[in-house]
């Protein structure tokens, strides 16, 4: 079972995907690949957003790269035609060598999945929601930015039903008690 967690920027799709774990998911965070990615698209990602981007140690400066992107749909909709095909590429190789040591389910964790069409690597797509004012509380404290950043951000994404419309399960992240029994309650349907 290939599950893929999605939705908006501190909507909680981290906090699900611990969750699934507890339940012997292997989480893929595309997040955490994206890093290693930039050497591989640094020539790229310099001649599509300047080399202003880069900081003094010659690597991305994810900052600035955030600030050309986050309120800049175009920009955003550049950034993610390079990265996307090689946060996928990744996620199969994780995948492939993760299924030859035994594993067998799989929650890939990522905000644009749906834009990488990473539902046709994965058996099934919850989405996780949750209200903008929690998400931009979230935002802040963990990326340690402002709340006109953080709300610049919120603002700069997708509508909610982009990822209803596309899930075949949707959770509200208001409560975690309920948080907990609602992906039990996945969990049982996809493994019982």
């Amino acid at each position: 079972m290939i599950l893929g967690v999605t939705g908006p920027s501190g909507a909680g799709k981290g906090t699900v995907s611990k969750f699934l774990e507890a339940y012997g998911f292997f989480h893929i965070d595309t997040d955490l690949l994206v890093p290693d990615l930039y050497p591989k698209v640094l020539p790229e990602l310099i001649c599509t957003f300047g080399p202003e981007i880069v900081s003094e140690d010659g690597n991305i400066s994810k900052p600035k790269l955030a600030a050309k992107v986050f309120s800049n749909p175009e920009a955003l909709q550049a950034l993610n035609s390079i990265l996307h095909p090689k946060v996928m590429e990744r996620v199969k190789e994780i995948i492939c060598t993760q299924q030859r040591e035994g594993t067998e389910h799989f929650c890939v964790d990522g905000a644009a999945l749906f834009e990488a069409h990473g539902e046709e690597y994965c058996d099934k797509m919850l989405c996780v929601l949750a209200p903008k004012k929690d998400r931009i509380l979230r935002i802040m404290q963990r990326d340690g930015i402002s709340m006109e950043r953080a709300v610049e951000r919120v603002n700069g994404q997708k509508e909610d039903s982009f990822y209803t419309e596309r899930a075949d399960f949707v959770i509200q992240n208001t409560d975690l008690n309920l948080l907990k029994k609602e992906i039990k309650q996945i969990k049982e349907m996809l493994i019982p």
